[in-house]
């Protein structure tokens, strides 16, 4: 971290994140190559000690430490159930961020929800958090199994999706403007993002919750789902 030290955009990332935390200004790509170049090592650890390295780099000061407490995880995904959950809870409600929360929940979900069916119900529970950011978690946990077309609860997310419609408890949870402005921003574009890339594979699930949907939702969640239903787009 301290090697790769970079002033400039350490202090741009902090803004653009709206980030508290300590910034080295490492680049994602950069944290990454690093937990992969300790992959041999970190794939023989015992799992109890794996748990132990993330919860110490997740404790430290610094954005990239987080990151790639994260990243470490990751590299055992598939080692993860669903006891794993109060590790996952902790470190969802500690981001406080789409940087750190999208690098937890969208790849490490999918694992646990294969895996065990009784995980869906922290899905049901975090879309009616007053966190947005843990509505935000609900929503774009199965992403990659829509994406790659191989499972996930399509009925559960259009349920999630449409409870998100109605957006009247975010001017009862926050006060400021900027707050309730980027939860607004950020529960619509997951519903968007997670709708797009569930029309991946199944275009025509998509469609009919638009059609559906179109007069409720917002306009950012309808562009977004729609994306890549190029030919349709207009039909919808």
């Amino acid at each position: 971290m301290e090697k790769n030290f970079n002033a400039e955009r350490a202090v741009q990332e902090k803004r653009y994140l709206y980030s508290d935390l300590k910034h080295y200004g490492l680049s994602v790509w950069k944290i990454t190559a690093y937990a992969k170049s300790l992959k041999p090592q970190i794939m023989k650890m015992p799992k109890p000690q794996l748990i132990q390295l993330v919860k110490t780099l997740w404790a430290q000061p610094s954005h990239e430490e987080k990151s790639l407490a994260l990243d470490v995880l990751t590299l055992r995904a598939d080692d993860l159930t669903v006891k794993d959950m109060p590790l996952i809870e902790k470190l969802m409600r500690e981001s406080r961020g789409w940087a750190l929360l999208d690098g937890l929940i969208i790849p490490l979900m999918p694992f646990i929800l294969a895996k065990d069916r009784t995980a869906y119900r922290y899905l049901k529970i975090w879309i009616k958090d007053n966190d947005f950011w843990v509505r935000r978690s609900a929503l774009l946990a199965q992403l990659l199994l829509f994406r790659k077309g191989v499972g996930g609860d399509k009925n559960l997310f259009f349920k999630l999706a449409e409870s998100q419609f109605d957006e009247g408890w975010i001017d009862k949870v926050y006060t400021d403007t900027l707050t309730r402005s980027r939860a607004r921003f950020f529960i619509r574009k997951a519903i968007g993002w997670t709708l797009r890339e569930m029309s991946i594979k199944d275009p025509q699930s998509v469609r009919q919750f638009l059609t559906k949907n179109k007069s409720k939702m917002s306009g950012l969640s309808f562009r977004e789902g729609s994306r890549r239903l190029k030919s349709t787009r207009t039909k919808v």
